[in-house]
């Protein structure tokens, strides 16, 4: 009877790894498409030019400076922008992983009650230096690859367009970026908790119904 009941435990401490390790899986493709689909669709250059803020802001200022700028060096330093930023977002794919993952990992089967869960405070700590990562990736490559490149656009030092155009990047454009990185992640946490709450009730109706654990 010992020897039975020994044999039951390991069973359920086993089918618990697998509800863990399909857990980690969710976590891993979640970060994944966060940052491959959600975050790249709003750096990516957009399917229509009349969507892209960055290239017609640009164009208004020389417009409205009535300046001619290359219309092919001012798609060259926007790509540059938008592939350094990308590759940047990247690194949020292994670190959003890795950071829940570990709380998954920590997490000990005690009894039967023992299941899985992402509290809200786990999720506002590592979206909190997220974004502040975020921010400061923007920031600094829009200084280094747009606002210092101005003279090359619009083939001018004006400190008139110079301010114009740090204050739609700082202000207008960052604002309403940050405002999208906000609604892309509070979709994919919520997604993220509700396909941990779906793995953990069929671990519990396996573990509650199988021949194998009576």
């Amino acid at each position: 009877m010992i020897k039975l009941n020994e044999d039951i435990e390991k069973l359920k401490e086993e089918h618990f790894n697998t509800y863990k390790n399909a857990v980690i899986a969710n976590i891993e493709n979640n970060s994944t498409i966060l940052v491959k689909e959600d975050l790249y669709s709003l750096i990516n250059k957009p399917p229509l030019d009349s969507m892209d803020l960055l290239k017609n802001k640009l164009i208004a200022l020389a417009k409205k400076n009535k300046i001619v700028i290359d219309n092919n060096n001012l798609d060259k330093i926007l790509d540059d922008y938008r592939k350094k930023v990308i590759k940047e977002f990247d690194d949020f794919i292994k670190t959003r992983t890795t950071f829940y993952t570990n709380l998954v990992t920590n997490i000990k089967r005690e009894n039967d009650s023992t299941t899985i869960k992402i509290l809200k405070k786990d999720l506002s700590n590592y979206n909190k230096k997220m974004k502040k990562d975020i921010k400061k990736i923007i920031e600094d490559n829009t200084d280094s690859l747009i606002i210092k490149k101005a003279v090359n656009i619009f083939k001018i030092d004006d400190p008139k367009i110079n301010s114009d155009l740090n204050k739609f990047i700082n202000k207008t454009y960052l604002k309403q970026l940050l405002e999208n990185v906000d609604i892309k992640i509070l979709v994919k946490d919520a997604t993220l908790i509700n396909s941990i709450k779906e793995q953990t009730e069929r671990y519990q109706f396996t573990l509650n119904n199988s021949h194998l654990f009576n």
